[in-house]
């Protein structure tokens, strides 16, 4: 085989696999971001999914990705209802709550919303608080941000795409301008997913793991929060309960995590001074709105931190004292901590490196700063 006719084959065989991996997690798409288009397949909304959610008395199974979870957290957000407290962040919070035994921030929320979405960035910071003040007849008292390593920086996550017109709405108050369309932007992102690789795995599993499953959304029964149930469970309030075997193979292969990761970390990138200053903007904005603004910091299990070289070590000690900085400028209360000992945290009130149970998050308060 000469060389002309190898590249011309390994070309034919590129486009092949960009092909298939293209139609594969479009028509799989376990995270359900291309919905607008196959929702059809299923009657349910994500409003209708959150309106028997808050009628349910245990909350909802997620059987399937049915919807995508910033689509259900956007309609919570815009659903008419008073509650204390709006919760927005990462996965690292989506264990506070005030429905369960454990509740967490139980001083000023006697009720919330917990907003928090997969990789949670400052991005979705704008585009949910967005969609809280445009439900102005229905504003929680508080917002608290749970603010990860990674939150003081633009474009660490591009999942945000999915609510871009309520992103760039927020940015265009905040800037005092006239509104700049986000779609081409989103657009472009979901296609750049279509050929991704992470995502094309969660759908190859997606198509032998769900086969059968119903989509229709199923109330979940009494059961123990700490045991869980055959599939994940969504409570009223929006946090969440892990499946019973996730619960059990995470308390088991615990002790074999070392604590050494990447955890999003860019090198000499711990913060961008432009993201802080919109940051700070956004506060002020929820201020305007009568909102009270509160941040959270959750903690990293005890071997993320006992490896002194670590460079995640230094990156948390850096964002925890910005985090007090912005705070103390700007008059913000700081509850929690990134440190597990400064807690009272135990090593084994973690589901993993960076994802605390609900028996230390409502620990939080035992260390609140107010500025």
């Amino acid at each position: 085989m000469d060389s002309k006719t190898y590249i011309k084959n390994i070309l034919l065989f590129v486009i092949f696999f960009l092909v298939a991996s293209a139609l594969t997690n479009y028509i799989a798409d376990p995270g359900n971001i291309y919905q607008k288009i196959n929702s059809q397949k299923d009657k349910s909304t994500p409003k209708t999914f959150i309106e028997e959610l808050l009628e349910s008395n245990y909350g909802l199974l997620i059987t399937r990705n049915t919807w995508n979870d910033r689509s259900l957290k956007k309609a919570l957000a815009e659903y008419p209802i008073n509650y204390d407290c709006a919760i927005i962040g990462s996965s690292h919070i989506e264990q506070i709550s005030t429905f369960r035994d454990n509740k967490s921030l139980s001083s000023f929320c006697s009720s919330m919303k917990n907003l928090q979405v997969s990789g949670g960035t400052l991005e979705d910071y704008l585009a949910l608080s967005n969609i809280i003040i445009k439900n102005n007849n229905f504003l929680p008292k508080t917002v608290v941000f749970g603010i990860d390593p990674w939150s003081l920086n633009f474009g660490r996550d591009k999942r945000w795409t999915l609510y871009a017109q309520d992103y760039y709405e927020m940015k265009s108050k905040l800037l005092e301008k006239s509104p700049s369309p986000g779609l081409n932007i989103s657009s472009k992102d979901l296609l750049i997913n279509l050929i991704n690789l992470q995502y094309l795995k969660r759908s190859i599993s997606s198509i032998f793991e769900m086969q059968s499953i119903p989509i229709t959304p199923i109330p979940a029964t009494k059961f123990n929060y700490k045991i869980g149930l055959k599939f994940p469970v969504i409570l009223p309030d929006g946090s969440y309960i892990y499946s019973a075997e996730y619960i059990e193979k995470h308390k088991n292969d615990l002790s074999t995590l070392s604590g050494k990761h990447g955890y999003k970390i860019i090198k000499n990138s711990y913060y961008q001074d432009y993201a802080i200053k919109t940051f700070e903007k956004l506060i002020k904005q929820l201020k305007k709105n009568q909102i009270n603004v509160v941040f959270v910091l959750t903690p990293y299990r005890h071997k993320v931190w006992s490896n002194a070289k670590q460079p995640i070590i230094k990156n948390l000690n850096i964002i925890e004292s910005k985090v007090h900085e912005i705070a103390k400028l700007n008059g913000i209360q700081v509850i929690g901590s990134y440190n597990p000992n400064t807690l009272g945290c135990l090593e084994n009130e973690f589901f993993d490196n960076q994802h605390a149970m609900d028996s230390c998050l409502m620990k939080l308060e035992s260390r609140s700063i107010t500025y």
